[in-house]
């Protein structure tokens, strides 16, 4: 993860070396960061989840997130891809329960108990011990 994100998210700077990385820019500035991964087949042809979404902390609360998410997404349908996320998030899980672009899945707002990886953020397990947010993609056009 470009370093000058690497302390702004909650979970840690690491990413999946097949990510695919994005970047937001704003007036010129690099305000944003994306990455998202494939999912392995099995589960879905075809399907990718976002992997970490960064706003820096100037820029927050401004509706960058969501705005920046669902380019990210666009990108991805354009592309023929399935495209999920989950986040901890409440305004974003919020705003996606909300928008007409995003589709909950079956897992959201549910305590996850079948992940077998977690992450470990200040010496504890997170990914299940909250309750996260899971939505697809569907933008404009592909009300499924």
């Amino acid at each position: 993860m470009w370093p000058m994100f690497k302390d702004h998210h909650y979970l840690d700077s690491n990413l999946a070396k097949a990510s695919r990385c994005y970047v937001a820019v704003w007036d010129g500035k690099v305000v944003g960061f994306c990455a998202t991964m494939a999912l392995p087949n099995p589960y879905f042809k075809g399907g990718w989840r976002s992997h970490r979404t960064i706003i820096l902390p100037d820029y927050q609360g401004m509706g960058m997130g969501v705005r920046f998410s669902n380019t990210v997404g666009d990108i991805h349908l354009e592309q023929g891809h399935r495209y999920f996320s989950r986040t901890a998030h409440p305004r974003m899980g919020g705003y996606r329960d909300r928008s007409e672009l995003w589709k909950a899945t079956s897992k959201n707002r549910k305590k996850r108990t079948d992940e077998k990886h977690q992450h470990v953020f200040n010496n504890h397990y997170v990914d299940n011990k909250r309750i996260c947010f899971s939505h697809e993609y569907i933008g404009k056009n592909l009300h499924i």
